[in-house]
């Protein structure tokens, strides 16, 4: 993990006209989720003992965090989404004047919207105890310039039993798509055709689609009426939004209803333009 807070801290103070102009700078993407604490096996030895041996902090997102770096000149932060929800209002300000991209992947909006503060029973009664919404904070960034990307998952968009929650959030006017009100994922072991439907986009440059290893699944959502549907994929006689853009303010917001890792992009993290991908759909 790459934590550079104190640079994010000297940059919060400046004025703001300042942090936005730094965003024409290198990219400065910061990413946020796919990362998980994953104990190894459980040895039942006993009635009374059961212990699990093994601990490991992964970042199942790597292979995309690598691509990221494949960009010139950009600097990539990397952090759980437990972290996000830690985050004080000023470490979140932080990171929005350091950031050019901000991606989310797998992190709920309860990770948005909520605070450990409002749990800690030493905080209760005192004062009334509200934050700047960090909703309205990131629309505001991306309408200044930033660009905001999220891929898919089982808590992205709408996600499993809709526990992703974004079609309910204050940010969902900002995405390109519309998530569905429940459950939204689409899921097959045998995988999905895609298409490009503008090769002619400098997203899509170069790109055979042809040769993209197959995706296990996506978060089914409508495509807005001012969004633009680069990529799509096949389930069941229709086509669904794969990669869809919109611009909105200065800035634009991008979204890839598929993983980027495992498991749906378990195969897609294989392909030969991987990285090229990534590096298109990021650069400025």
């Amino acid at each position: 993990m790459v934590d550079n807070y104190s640079k994010l801290a000297a940059l919060v103070k400046r004025p703001r006209h300042h942090l936005w102009r730094a965003m024409t700078r290198a990219p400065r993407i910061w990413h946020v989720g796919n990362w998980c604490i994953h104990l190894g096996a459980k040895y039942v030895e006993s009635p009374f003992e059961s212990p699990s041996k093994d601990v490991e902090l992964l970042n199942y997102a790597q292979p995309f965090v690598d691509a990221l770096r494949t960009l010139s000149g950009a600097e990539v932060v990397s952090q759980p989404s437990w972290e996000l929800y830690h985050l004080s209002p000023e470490a979140f300000d932080a990171r929005l004047a350091w950031a050019t991209t901000i991606v989310f992947a797998d992190v709920e909006t309860k990770c948005v919207m909520l605070h450990p503060d409002f749990f800690d029973r030493t905080r209760w009664g005192h004062a009334p105890l509200v934050f700047p919404d960090r909703f309205d904070l990131l629309r505001d960034w991306v309408r200044r310039g930033g660009h905001f990307h999220m891929n898919g998952g089982w808590l992205s968009f709408g996600g499993e039993l809709g526990k992703g929650g974004w079609g309910r959030s204050r940010f969902q006017g900002v995405l390109p798509v519309e998530c569905l009100p429940h459950d939204d994922l689409v899921e097959s072991t045998a995988g999905y055709q895609v298409r490009c439907s503008h090769p002619e986009h400098p997203m899509m440059r170069g790109l055979e689609w042809s040769t993209a290893p197959p995706l296990l699944g996506f978060n089914e959502c409508r495509l807005r009426a001012d969004a633009t549907s680069l990529v799509e994929i096949h389930d069941q006689g229709r086509w669904h939004p794969l990669l869809a853009l919109r611009p909105f303010g200065d800035g634009r917001v991008s979204c890839w209803m598929s993983g980027a890792s495992p498991h749906w992009g378990i195969n897609f993290m294989r392909w030969r333009q991987y990285d090229q991908f990534w590096r298109q759909v990021f650069t400025p």
